[in-house]
C-alpha cells in the first residue's frame, strides 16, 4: 500500500475534532445501556429462545451483522483514510484482539462450537468490555455524528451480546482446558504481531507499541508480560465463574 489515501474528516463518514468523543458522557453510556437492557430481554427470554423456530435464523442475523461490523471497517477505512502512515491497510489487519473475538463470535454463532466459545467467554468478555470501558484510546474523534461511532460499538458490543447469548440460551460453558488453548492461540498471534508492527509505520497489533505507564518499550518485553497478566486474568475469569456456579447450585 502506498501514500494514495486521502483522509477525509468532513461527513458522517469522517472524524470529529480530536477529543469529540466524550468518555463516560451519554454519549459513551447510551450504547452500554442498550446492550444491558439487551442482556436483560434475553436473560429473561431465555426458555422461549431455546425453543423458538426462528431462533437458528436470529443466530444467523447476529452473525451477520458482526460481519457487517468488521467488513464496513475495512471499507471504511478504504474511502476514509487514517493517520497511521502510508500503509494504512498493513497496520489494520484483523489482528487485533477484538477483531479475532469478533471473527470467532461469527463462526460461534453459527456453528455452535464449544472451543470457539470458550475461546470468546475468556478474550471477548474481557477484551471486547475493556475496550467498551475505556474506549477513549481509540475512539477519540468520533461521536454519534459519524460511522466510525456506531462501527465502533457495534464492532465490540456485538460479540459480547453473542456470547452472553449462546450462555443464557444454549447453556454453552467454558472449558478449563480451553482456557489454555486460548493462551496458546494469544501466544500464536504475537508472533506476526511483533513482525507488523516493526515493519509498518503505525501498527499496534495486541497493544504492543502503545504508551502505557510502567511497561516497557521493548515489544518481546512486553509480550512476556502480557502473557502472564493474560493467563491470571483469565484464571479470575475462570474461578469466578466456578464460584457463580457453586453459588447457584447451592440455592437450588
Amino acid at each position: 500500500m502506498s501514500g494514495e489515501y486521502t483522509y477525509y474528516s468532513e461527513g458522517f463518514f469522517g472524524f470529529g475534532s480530536a477529543g469529540s468523543f466524550r468518555p463516560y458522557s451519554w454519549m459513551h453510556l447510551a450504547p452500554l445501556l442498550v446492550c444491558a437492557g439487551l442482556l436483560v430481554c434475553i436473560w429473561l427470554r431465555r426458555e422461549r429462545l431455546r425453543t423458538w423456530k426462528g431462533e437458528y435464523h436470529l443466530r444467523f442475523v447476529l452473525a451477520f451483522l458482526m460481519f457487517l461490523m468488521e467488513f464496513g471497517y475495512f471499507v471504511w477505512l478504504l474511502y476514509v483514510g487514517d493517520c497511521s502512515g502510508q500503509y494504512l491497510m498493513m497496520s489494520k489487519l484483523p489482528l487485533h484482539l477484538c477483531d479475532v473475538g469478533l471473527i470467532s463470535c461469527m463462526f460461534m454463532m453459527t456453528s455452535k462450537n464449544s472451543t470457539l466459545f470458550s475461546f470468546n467467554f475468556f478474550v471477548t468478555l474481557f477484551g471486547a468490555t475493556l475496550a467498551c470501558i475505556i474506549p477513549q484510546t481509540v475512539l477519540d474523534s468520533a461521536n454519534p455524528a459519524y460511522f466510525r461511532y456506531y462501527q465502533y460499538f457495534g464492532e465490540h458490543l456485538l460479540p459480547i451480546l453473542g456470547t452472553c447469548y449462546m450462555l443464557l440460551v444454549h447453556r454453552m460453558r467454558p472449558r478449563y482446558r480451553d482456557l489454555w488453548i486460548t493462551v496458546g492461540a494469544l501466544i500464536a498471534m504475537l508472533i506476526p504481531s511483533l513482525r507488523l508492527n516493526e515493519a509498518f509505520p503505525g501498527s499496534d497489533y495486541l497493544f504492543l507499541t502503545l504508551d502505557i505507564p510502567f511497561f516497557p518499550d521493548n515489544q518481546v518485553h512486553r509480550a512476556v508480560i502480557y502473557i502472564g497478566l493474560i493467563v491470571i486474568v483469565f484464571h479470575t475469569m475462570w474461578f469466578l465463574w466456578k464460584l457463580l456456579l457453586r453459588a447457584r447450585q447451592q440455592k437450588t
